[in-house]
């Protein structure tokens, strides 16, 4: 192999025909230096996916109770109930009703009761879920929710997401509900976000 000699100034460099390669000990630290980036990055996403979308506090809820299906009128159905699953709870500045964004006044949040409604019946019915939820407040009073999607219309053979929304002091980490049909059995479920 023929190598060259060049001089400049005091310093000289060896060239050769054979391209310089990295060690092999090199080329692995940059294999695990890219697993472990790789790594941190699935973590922090699994971390992130955990903490809910934009990081707001959450607590699970998973409580499942029986409504009256009505139609769209509030006509209440006979023989056919709706399976409400009450999912989680969380605390939020702004919400998504009807297709507009609801945010709250300053100094205030929104606690959001996230809910699925499932119809197992061949035709669509209809759930309030304004008028299943309450937030007790310590000296008792009940609280329907501040925002809510309305009338929710569940197709056929199909299960619907909705939420309501109490507004709350950020502060406030653990509250009560009251859940159940208006005329029928109450449950006080309790959440809090620590």
């Amino acid at each position: 192999m023929v190598e060259y000699l060049s001089a400049v100034g005091n310093k000289t460099l060896i060239t050769g025909r054979k391209t310089l390669r990295l060690p092999s000990a090199l080329k692995n630290f940059r294999l695990l230096l890219l697993i472990t980036a790789f790594t941190a990055i699935l973590l922090g996403l699994g971390i992130w996916a955990q903490q809910g979308i934009g990081g707001k506090p959450q607590a699970k809820i998973n409580k499942e109770l029986s409504v009256q299906a009505r139609t769209r009128d509030k006509i209440r159905v006979s023989d056919a109930n709706l399976k409400v699953n009450l999912v989680n709870a969380e605390m939020a500045n702004g919400l998504l009703v009807q297709g507009k964004r609801a945010k709250t006044r300053e100094g205030k949040t929104f606690l959001i009761i996230n809910m699925e409604v499932e119809n197992t019946y061949a035709v669509p019915l209809y759930s309030f879920p304004v008028d299943i939820v309450r937030l007790v407040r310590e000296d008792g009073k009940r609280i329907a929710p501040s925002v809510h999607q309305g009338t929710v219309e569940v197709r056929p053979i199909s299960t619907k997401k909705s939420n309501v929304g109490f507004v709350v002091d950020p502060n406030d980490k653990d509250f009560k509900l009251e859940v159940g049909e208006v005329s029928g059995e109450k449950e006080i479920l309790e959440i809090s976000f620590k």
